[in-house]
């Protein structure tokens, strides 16, 4: 948990259903904090996502994740997770 004394260290972030980082970005520039990981399984996205915070490890299918050997965030965002639905005519 951050120490609301330090006012130096920035918020940490975790991202969930990361996509491309628009909530990320946001995030970021409103509350002056760092992505410090993501949750993304789509690749084509997360290499979109990794160009652009190229320090964050993509912790892959949020089932997967063993929550106890991730990083503590002062910040958990998160994304609807897009469905890929055919349409019907």
């Amino acid at each position: 948990m951050r120490d609301p004394n330090d006012h130096c260290r920035p918020l940490r972030v975790g991202s969930l259903f990361s996509g491309y980082g628009g909530l990320d970005l946001a995030v970021e520039h409103v509350f002056n904090a760092e992505t410090i990981w993501f949750s993304e399984n789509n690749q084509h996205v997360a290499r979109i996502f990794a160009h652009h915070w190229p320090e964050a490890p993509n912790l892959g299918d949020i089932t997967q994740i063993n929550w106890r050997n991730v990083p503590s965030v002062d910040v958990l965002c998160g994304g609807f997770p897009c469905l890929n639905v055919k349409k019907c005519s």
